[in-house]
């Protein structure tokens, strides 16, 4: 079986799938771990900020570097290697004091981007990147849903942060089997030196198009955290409980995975181009419901979370898929959880600002500004490129 077949392979899916999700644990229920650790270890506000930044920072650097050696590494031993230190790391963690939390945290952000890094790269390599994007986006939801729901009801009240460090730790080691599923490396970038070929029908050079596409993903998380790191601040203003806000972003995360999954059935019936604007559009219209003054109300709350989650989830595998479709080396597909990460950051800390005597119409406008910016940049990106097959529907109104 050649590179090209073996990364196409069901049980390659499978395995980078469940990678995704696990890695980003930390990542997506960081709130929570950090409340745990918190009030375990009685944390002032300022030390948790600083264990939080620090996981990020460590994050941010493995995947700027993986850029130099995601082609060169074996991603079998990589992924083996490190999902074995992250464990190691989760386990430490539950008995450590600050100073040595500060430095586990450091190292957990570094090798679980280094496994994102692996197999976000092998995803790209994939033939239908927007299905295995999908499925990844789907698993994060998932797992982070699930987690979310079973560390503050069974483990914590009982057993505390240890428990839950010794919870991401056996998640950890489930998937070390895994890494032996994984292609030891992907199928571009096998002429190095060879530059990126401009097809007649393209007007814009594979790499300006991949700029466009970082630049794109960095404004939409920019006004997609921004929003969405108040949500639960904004229900709560609203008269909702902590219990109703539960029952709304639990079953809203996991029930929104759909969006995720179906990527890749939506990707090969509809034009991309007209799936990423109807998502946007899905988006735009969740955050206008929560303007209007019935937003707070319980159910169409929860439809506005629905609807906004969906929207992420769903848009998010072909926004990843035009980026590294024109990744002609495959190098910088670790770039993209990078571009996520620094949205992240950016977002919550500008929406912040915005928020004027409690009220977040300014938020809102941010939000459905920076999406339909992004949205733009990558439907313009797939247009000029004339991406689209002849098999697959044109992007005209009918």
């Amino acid at each position: 079986m050649n590179a090209a077949e073996k990364i196409n392979q069901p049980s390659v899916l499978f395995a980078s799938t469940f990678y995704i999700g696990v890695a980003f644990l930390v990542y997506n229920m960081l709130p929570l771990i950090l409340k745990s650790a918190g009030d375990s270890l009685g944390l002032s506000g300022e030390q948790l900020g600083y264990l939080g930044s620090i996981y990020m920072a460590g994050s941010a650097i493995s995947n700027v570097a993986a850029v130099f050696w995601v082609r060169r590494l074996n991603w079998q031993l990589t992924v083996f290697s490190t999902s074995i230190v992250a464990a190691a790391c989760y386990l430490l963690s539950g008995s450590a004091d600050y100073q040595q939390l500060l430095l586990l945290f450091l190292i957990l952000g570094l090798v679980n981007s280094a496994i994102v890094s692996c197999v976000f790269t092998c995803m790209g390599d994939t033939d239908n990147p927007n299905k295995a994007y999908g499925y990844g986006i789907g698993s994060q939801v998932v797992l982070a849903g699930l987690g979310s729901f079973i560390l503050p009801v069974f483990i914590i009240p009982q057993w505390s942060f240890q428990g839950a460090a010794i919870f991401l730790a056996l998640t950890v080691l489930i998937t070390v089997p895994m890494a032996f599923l994984l292609p030891k490396s992907g199928v571009k970038g096998d002429v190095p030196d060879e530059a990126p070929v401009v097809s007649e029908a393209q007007n814009i050079d594979p790499t300006t198009a991949m700029l466009w596409g970082f630049a794109g993903l960095f404004i939409y998380f920019v006004g997609q955290s921004g929003i969405w790191a108040f949500f639960a601040r904004i229900g709560g203003e609203g008269g909702l409980s902590d219990q109703q806000l539960g029952f709304i972003f639990g079953p809203s995360l996991v029930l929104s995975a759909l969006g995720g999954f179906l990527t890749g059935w939506f990707s090969t019936r509809l034009d991309r181009r007209w799936l990423i604007t109807g998502s946007i559009a899905l988006g735009v219209v969740s955050l206008g419901i929560l303007m209007m003054p019935f937003g707070s109300n319980f159910w169409m709350f929860s439809l506005a979370v629905l609807l906004y989650c969906i929207s992420w989830n769903f848009v998010m595998p072909f926004l990843m898929t035009i980026i590294t479709e024109n990744d002609m080396k495959g190098r910088f597909a670790p770039l993209v959880p990078a571009c996520q990460l620094f949205g992240s950051v950016v977002g919550p800390a500008l929406s912040g600002h915005l928020i004027s005597d409690g009220n977040y119409t300014k938020v809102y406008v941010l939000a459905m500004v920076s999406v339909t910016v992004a949205a733009i940049i990558f439907v313009a990106i797939d247009t000029i490129n004339s991406k689209a097959s002849p098999a697959e529907p044109e992007f005209q109104p009918h």
